[in-house]
């Protein structure tokens, strides 16, 4: 039971009932938990109506964690599942409920017709139900929305397609914390009900002892382990989740308190069978009254904290069941007992998860319960006893994983979206025909479903958090790593699919090894791929050997480009250029090695003497800086500067000091950029616990250097230890965007960071924003506002720095009246507002403390590549700008090579077009994004639609509102046809008849199934019918 109580069972269970009933009599739980109530509401629980009490069987299996996926199935779920089906058919009394799809589909498919058919009509009887019902219990802070997606999609379509089961309950038992984004998804799935557990333990508890924890046990004093939860602003009343937070946590029950001569010694006894028998012991004749008395008086006492008489309790644990008779055996003795004793008043029994929600349903009215708007529940904190007793507080903050093994974290998140992009490339293949080429349809599909499968695995809430042992994550990077290159692999059959005016075969790669090795009048074909439904002008860059070259675009015309010796990359020589490319569509350009390095005059290309003559790149010649206390370093473009400075009391560190905003008469903010770095106390993977703030990272021996160029201007910050900055400025590209997003609207940094035992580095904005200790964070979707706070009393400085960490998916910011600062990231970290004007990001952890449950250090020592898009300004500017810019920085281009044959482009030109077009030049509306072009089905050509309207409520004047437009607007170039309008994962219709316009609100997704082909499809469809219908008649 990850999170559980340290404890020590020393006493015999006679003895634990004469305590209990000590402990009921004063009135105090764990750890001096109080057990009051007080009166709230208009619905109350009455002592005289009879309890019901729901027993909720249960089983959490972890996919992965202190075992890997694959030894957690093989000696444990496999022995859970058989047995419990076993159990479930000798008794219809019993229940159980499921939750892991991705382990019971793997034991579904190795059963015999005989036992699936067996378990269909335990389904049918509602004896076996699905709870949750994705791939995994994802972790819900640092995931990415599209992950959790694609995750309870492929569950949800697992469960319709072999059962018809559509899932009505939310189960997110172990999340070290629940965010909004996850009961706003929920309920767009459909879903009417929604368990959460891991919140501060202060609002769950009371705490009474010496000292008090002043205000904690809110959820107990004023009964609201249940509530309305409306999780979307933008959404606002329209969207709402009946939510329950386990009141104590999902084990079996039991009852834990302080040993009265030893308070550093918990006691604590229940009713999970498969545990200790010492404290949980078997039930038999003569012990069953005082552990039936133990059991009912837990009842009574939790029952007091609901607005009615029904009482949910969870019956098992970690990978509980796998002795079935044992759990149910005993469980039903007491059960018997129980409810043959009218004097308890408590009706006990089995039951799924929805029997319980339509019982409090049927007595109670949703005003029965408060209203929780747009709040989540972070940070999670947990009380352990010896934390009480050390520090009278709680201070056990796991806000340590929103950032702990940042690698692990960014390998996830371009995973995925390299499966969206390449999803997105299979649809529209999919629906193009081509009369020059074809593409291995099936093979595409599959190395698909197996990166959508592993996919969801690394959601799970130990693997993307890092929270599980080494060799597990290990695990999970070599699942991932597999994954992901069978599907880069398929890739270029469909690039040249799309491409291919004659039939043959270019070899695409994905790797960029090809211009590294270029000699002089080769030419190598990059083409780029757009997974967005907007037109993109932006520069692109490539690793290349030390060459001189030149670019072609997709027109065959030379084009500038830039050279740059990338000192932080073991100064590594990249290629810069403006690409253009459609919305989902394809560009091709091409790079020409025109002479060596320290040639003066260029090799020209024979066979591509037709073609204009090259422009030769542009080699920036990186300047060294030597600091001086008067040095001002400058980089920029027409939109804004950078000014750096050094810093005299960090060995003359050349320093970002301030940003000039050249678009508002100049308007100077301060800015002072620096990586920090935390000494640890007590770190691990989860919980975030230093010995004070944070210092700068001592820059003994650093080294500076300045490039510019007719694209991109940099600086480059070079520390010891393997930790480097760079800068990046870029000037205007030559066209517009199609979003609104401009290259010269933002600067970039990529942190290059790697840490030492008990350190952890931090990348720190000081500037001159009035944000008051405000910031915002993401859920990947919606802002959420942060104030930095002391909680609970709780004054110790490290428990002020980690309890004001939270996580963010892709976007911090500060804010004031004129200015705003934004941080854009493609991976999810913890950021903090600790002081008026800073706002920081937690990049990388490492300790040589012991985790007490996975037994390990965090020993993370990698040396991870962070990248972060800049945006400042005005905020009504910046905000317009915000949301495409977060969506473009996490959609990169896809990249592809290929050699062109006879290094001729011309007779490239002849072969493949140079542009693939499918929206043949239109692009969505700004605010309008593809969140999702998928044929997510083998056996049929339909593909899975969503669409979203980007901006909330209150972000944009221009933007933030109602978007209507039809299909027929947006794919003018496909016949789109049999739409259907999902849930979320669709499962389940929520409109059959196709509307002429299509509204979606700010925030709002919209899901569709539809047939999906080109309109050149549709003609060629139409002739061979017509074809058909000829020859019939004659």
């Amino acid at each position: 039971m990850k999170g559980g109580f340290n404890i020590q069972q020393l006493i015999t269970p006679f003895f634990v009932l004469i305590l209990i009933l000590t402990i009921y009599n004063n009135d105090v739980g764990v750890y001096g938990k109080v057990s009051s109530t007080k009166s709230t509401g208009s619905s109350s629980s009455s002592s005289s109506k009879t309890i019901n009490a729901f027993l909720i069987p249960h089983s959490h299996c972890d996919v992965g964690w202190v075992q890997t996926y694959e030894q957690y199935f093989t000696e444990n779920v496999t022995v859970i599942l058989n047995n419990v089906v076993n159990a479930l058919l000798k008794d219809p009394s019993k229940k159980f409920n499921w939750a892991e799809i991705i382990y019971f589909k793997r034991w579904w498919d190795e059963q015999t017709d005989f036992t699936q058919s067996q378990v269909r009509q335990l389904v049918q009887n509602k004896q076996l139900e699905f709870v949750g019902g994705g791939w995994a219990q994802n972790d819900e802070a640092v995931t990415h929305y599209q992950a959790v997606l694609n995750q309870m999609t492929i569950g949800h379509q697992f469960l319709l397609g072999t059962f018809g089961v559509v899932p009505e309950c939310g189960w997110q038992i172990d999340p070290f914390g629940p965010s909004t984004i996850t009961a706003m998804l929920f309920k767009l799935m459909g879903f009417k009900y929604h368990i959460i557990n891991r919140v501060d333990e202060r609002i769950k508890y009371v705490f009474n002892t010496t000292p008090d924890i002043e205000g904690s046990g809110s959820l107990i004093t004023d009964r609201s382990f249940e509530f309305m939860w409306y999780p979307s602003p933008s959404y606002g009343k329209s969207l709402s989740l009946f939510t329950h937070i386990l009141d104590d946590h999902y084990n079996s029950p039991q009852i834990c308190y302080p040993n009265a001569t030893n308070p550093n010694i918990t006691i604590c006894t229940g009713f999970d069978f498969e545990s200790d028998p010492s404290s949980n012991p078997p039930i038999n004749s003569s012990n069953i009254a005082e552990r039936a008395e133990i059991l009912v008086g837990i009842i009574k006492e939790r029952v007091l904290y609901y607005r009615h008489n029904n009482m949910l309790l969870p019956f098992g644990n970690d990978f509980r069941f796998q002795d079935s008779n044992l759990e149910f055996d005993n469980m039903d003795q007491l059960i018997e007992y129980i409810n043959a004793n009218s004097s308890f008043n408590v009706n006990i029994r089995y039951a799924t998860l929805s029997e319980y929600f339509e019982a409090v349903e049927a007595e109670t009215q949703p005003t029965d319960f408060p209203d929780i708007n747009g709040e989540d529940y972070y940070t999670y904190t947990m009380c352990l006893g010896v934390d009480y007793q050390n520090f009278n507080t709680c201070v056990n903050y796991w806000s340590g994983y929103f950032s702990s093994y940042p690698l692990l974290k960014q390998t996830i998140r371009n995973s995925d979206t390299y499966l969206r992009h390449i999803e997105t490339l299979y649809s529209l293949a999919s629906a193009t025909p081509s009369s020059k080429f074809t593409f291995n349809s099936q093979a595409i599909f599959q190395a698909l479903a197996l990166h959508r499968n592993v996919s969801g695995i690394l959601t799970h809430h130990d693997a993307v958090t890092g929270t599980a042992k080494e060799y597990v994550r290990n695990d999970y990077f070599n699942m991932l790593w597999s994954a992901q290159n069978a599907s880069l692999d398929v890739i270029p059959s469909m690039i040249s699919y799309l491409l291919a005016n004659e039939s043959i075969e270019y070899g695409f790669d994905y790797q960029d090894a090809l211009l590294k090795g270029m000699t002089i009048g080769q030419v190598v074909v990059v083409s780029l791929s757009n997974s967005v439904a907007w037109n993109r002008v932006e520069y692109v860059h490539f690793p290349v050997g030390v060459q001189n070259y030149a670019v072609y675009d997709f027109n065959q015309q030379p084009i500038t480009s830039q050279i740059i010796q990338r000192f932080d990359k073991d100064n590594e020589w990249e290629l810069y250029f403006e690409a253009t490319v459609p919305a989902l569509g394809i560009s091709t350009y091409f790079i020409m090695c025109i002479g060596n390095s320290n040639d003066q005059q260029y090799n020209y290309v024979p066979n591509s003497n037709d073609l204009e003559y090259p422009i030769p790149s542009y080699v920036s010649k990186p300047i060294e800086i030597r600091p001086t206390e008067d040095l001002d370093v400058v980089i920029g473009n027409t939109q804004f500067e950078l000014h750096f400075q050094p810093n005299p009391d960090n060995n003359y560190l050349l320093e970002l000091k301030y940003y000039v905003d050249l678009n508002h008469n100049g308007n100077r903010i301060e800015l002072n950029q620096q990586l920090v770095e935390y000494d640890s106390m007590t770190d691990d993977c989860y919980k975030f616990r230093t010995h004070g703030y944070a210092h700068p990272l001592d820059a003994t021996a650093a080294q500076f250097y300045l490039t510019e160029g007719p694209i991109a201007s940099m600086v480059t910050v070079i520390y010891r230890n393997n930790v480097t900055q760079l800068f990046t400025v870029y000037n205007t590209t030559s066209m517009q965007s199609g979003s609104g997003a401009q290259e010269d609207q933002y600067f970039e940094i990529e942190n290059v960071v790697s840490v030492g035992f008990d350190h952890e580095i931090s990348m720190r904005f000081n500037s001159s924003i009035d944000n008051g200790k405000v910031f915002y964070t993401n859920n990947g979707l919606e802002t959420i506002e942060r104030v930095w706070t002391e909680k609970y009393n709780d004054s110790h400085v490290w428990s002020l720095i980690a309890g004001n960490f939270y996580p963010t998916i892709n976007t911090g910011f500060i804010t004031d009246e004129n200015s705003e600062l934004v941080v854009l990231n493609r991976q999810s970290m913890g950021a903090s507002s600790q002081a008026n004007g800073l706002l920081e990001f937690l990049l990388i952890r490492r300790s040589n403390y012991t985790q007490w449950s996975i037994h390990e250090t965090m020993n993370d020592t990698s040396s991870p590549r962070i990248r972060s898009r800049i945006l400042v300004g005005q905020p009504n500017t910046v905000e317009l700008r915000r949301t495409p810019h977060s969506i473009l920085h996490e959609n990169e281009l896809l990249k592809m090579f290929a050699p062109v044959k006879g290094n001729s482009i011309r007779e490239w030109c002849r072969q493949m077009q140079t542009q693939y077009l499918p929206l043949k030049g239109d692009q969505f509306p700004q605010n309008l994004h593809l969140l999702t072009l998928n044929r997510q089905w083998d056996d049929n050509q339909e593909v899975l639609m969503r669409l979203i309207n980007i901006y909330e409520i209150g972000q944009s004047n221009i933007y933030s509102k109602p978007l209507t437009v039809t299909f027929q607007e947006i794919f003018t170039q496909f016949n789109i046809s049999s739409v259907l309008e999902t849930t979320l994962t669709a499962n389940a219709i929520t409109n059959a008849t196709l509307p002429i316009a299509i509204t979606l609100n700010p925030i709002e997704i919209k899901t569709f199934t539809m047939s999906f082909n080109s309109l050149q499809q549709s003609e060629s469809n139409q002739q061979n019918d017509n074809e058909l219908n000829q020859i019939i008649i004659n």
